[in-house]
């Protein structure tokens, strides 16, 4: 039995919504969201990132989703399996289908209506529909609470991350669209993510820095940021001028409503 959705489109053929299933979960607000629609009970197992909510830690016993492997999967004997499109495995995806196992695959969300399709599409495959329903209203009811924000002069703000070397977060990225809800500018505007570069910083010239808290679990880890070359020359470098938000909310997910309001608070309520 397959069912294969993409850019939340179903292309596939009947499912039993109503049955009890053992779902294999990849993708931490794929996760998420099944535990929201009260299907925790049927998840087997998920990726070593699905940790939100709590109870989701002892379930996330598969590897990272960008290395999730055939076997790991197979071993907790699924009746369906679900993920986005972000991380891609055509290998697993294809032996998933040959042994008759429900698949879906959903566009990667990276936006809130994007989110909203996920949530439709979920509850309504595994019999929550109405569980679907409600979900989507309370969002949508705190998303109009940000809409009701007066609009101010928007700070402009970087997001930095990377265990390593430190990536930069432009246009059409998760991040991009939480600082579009929070009513922040995001100080990059080339598409996608790159590698940190001085040139790319001192245009830029952010009033502000973000990152992970993860990033930022001491007051010296700053000096990562602010030792940057070029930062020096920005208003956040000159302002010593940074923040964090949840490392689970780099993604777009059931949580990134209360970060953009959280975000907005932190920079114009003051």
């Amino acid at each position: 039995m397959k069912k294969l959705i993409i850019s939340a489109l179903i292309l596939a053929t009947s499912f039993n919504a109503s049955a009890d299933h053992k779902i294999v979960s990849v993708g931490s607000n794929i996760t998420e969201i099944l535990f929201a629609l009260d299907l925790d009970d049927q998840v087997v197992a998920a990726d070593k990132t699905s940790t939100v909510p709590p109870e989701a830690e002892k379930i996330a016993t598969l590897g990272h989703p960008s290395n999730v492997s055939m076997e790991g999967v197979f071993s907790y004997h699924p009746t369906s399996y679900i993920s986005d499109d972000r991380f891609p495995n055509p290998t697993l995806i294809s032996k998933l289908e040959a042994a008759n196992i429900d698949v879906l695959v959903l566009k990667q969300a990276l936006t809130l209506d994007d989110l909203f399709e996920q949530i439709k599409v979920i509850s309504v495959h595994y019999g929550k529909a109405a569980e679907g329903k409600a979900l989507i209203h309370e969002l949508t009811e705190k998303e109009a609470k940000l809409k009701r924000i007066p609009e101010k002069e928007q700070v402009k703000a970087a997001f930095l991350y990377g265990r390593g070397s430190l990536l930069m977060m432009g246009a059409n990225t998760t991040v991009d669209h939480l600082f579009s809800l929070a009513q922040i500018k995001n100080s990059f505007d080339f598409e996608g993510t790159k590698p940190v570069n001085p040139e790319s910083v001192i245009i830029a010239n952010p009033d502000a820095l973000v990152t992970v808290d993860k990033a930022l679990r001491q007051e010296e880890d700053k000096s990562r940021f602010f030792e940057l070359p070029g930062m020096s020359a920005t208003n956040a470098g000159k302002n010593k001028s940074i923040t964090t938000i949840p490392i689970k909310q780099v993604n777009i997910g059931l949580k990134t409503i209360d970060t953009a309001l959280e975000l907005n608070k932190h920079f114009y309520d003051k």
